[in-house]
């Protein structure tokens, strides 16, 4: 079947004067009303004075000591301390001194007085360096850490100036088990090797607590009673003092193996040459010791 064709055409009437009025007035009004809605996308998308927000989160950060709970602290900004950072990062924040001397003090200021000056380059000319282990800051918006100083008695803690000294993160410690003649290493928290160490023997203990490793060398007599490497700790033996540091507990190296594993030295932890030439790698002066019956 076909489709209709078109019909006739009607003539269309022309529109009143009043009807054109508002046929105007209305095209107006729309004009009207898509200019505005065009001023305010424009004002909207038009980039205004640059704002800063402060958003606020959450981080988990572990203590400086093993097995201790992890805690939870809110953070105003994206932005670490050097202090938190090195928590975030699973690792310990050590300092070293760029003032010479380096100025220990007992508080934060403005409180604070000097309790001991240390040379930048002490003992056997090593850099002063210092486990921090936690940080504040004062009045005038200084920042201060405080960390375990290497002198008597063990574990003494004192306060240093930020400005006072550089930072960097480590990452290994070293957990020493006395009873079990074992050393662990530990990157991150994370358990990475196992050496068996000698121990001190029962009129002169390996002091327990927590040290750090102030003193880093290769031996001078690689054949000696020391072995082929030392490194020097920030704790002292409890019952000599008329020894070398003044009685300064060591890591080291031993030319008898024999004695690993055994309670047999005057408080200085044993590994055999190979280990602790392994153990050296990784850890570095500041490195935290923790020391365990």
């Amino acid at each position: 079947m076909q489709e209709p064709g078109p019909g006739p055409e009607t003539p269309r009437k022309p529109a009143s004067t009043s009807t054109l009025t508002i046929a105007a007035k209305a095209l107006i009004g729309v004009g009207l009303l898509l200019a505005l809605m065009a001023v305010t996308i424009l004002s909207n998308e038009s980039p205004g004075p640059a704002r800063t927000t402060d958003v606020a989160s959450t981080a988990t950060v572990s203590s400086t000591v093993p097995d201790a709970p992890l805690t939870t602290v809110s953070l105003t900004s994206t932005t670490l301390t050097p202090f938190q950072a090195a928590q975030a990062e699973g690792g310990y924040l050590v300092v070293e001194a760029v003032t010479d001397p380096i100025e220990i003090y007992d508080k934060v200021a403005p409180d604070s007085a000097a309790s001991r000056s240390l040379p930048r380059n002490g003992y056997l000319d090593v850099l002063a360096t210092f486990w921090a282990i936690d940080e504040a800051i004062d009045d005038q918006g200084n920042t201060w850490y405080q960390v375990y100083v290497p002198v008597r008695p063990n574990e003494t803690k004192g306060w240093v100036k930020a400005s006072d000294v550089s930072t960097k993160v480590l990452t290994h410690d070293v957990r020493i088990d006395l009873s079990e003649h074992r050393l662990d290493l530990y990157d991150r928290g994370t358990l990475v090797r196992t050496y068996d160490v000698g121990v001190g023997k029962g009129e002169t203990p390996t002091p327990l607590g927590e040290y750090f490793v102030a003193i880093k060398m290769k031996t001078p007599n690689p054949d000696g009673v020391y072995g082929v490497q030392i490194m020097g700790l920030s704790g002292f033996s409890e019952k000599l003092t008329d020894w070398p540091g003044g009685g300064q507990v060591g890591i080291h190296g031993t030319n008898d193996p024999s004695t690993v594993g055994t309670d047999v030295s005057h408080g200085c932890i044993r590994l055999r040459n190979k280990d602790i030439l392994e153990l050296s790698n990784d850890v570095h002066l500041g490195t935290p010791i923790f020391v365990k019956d």
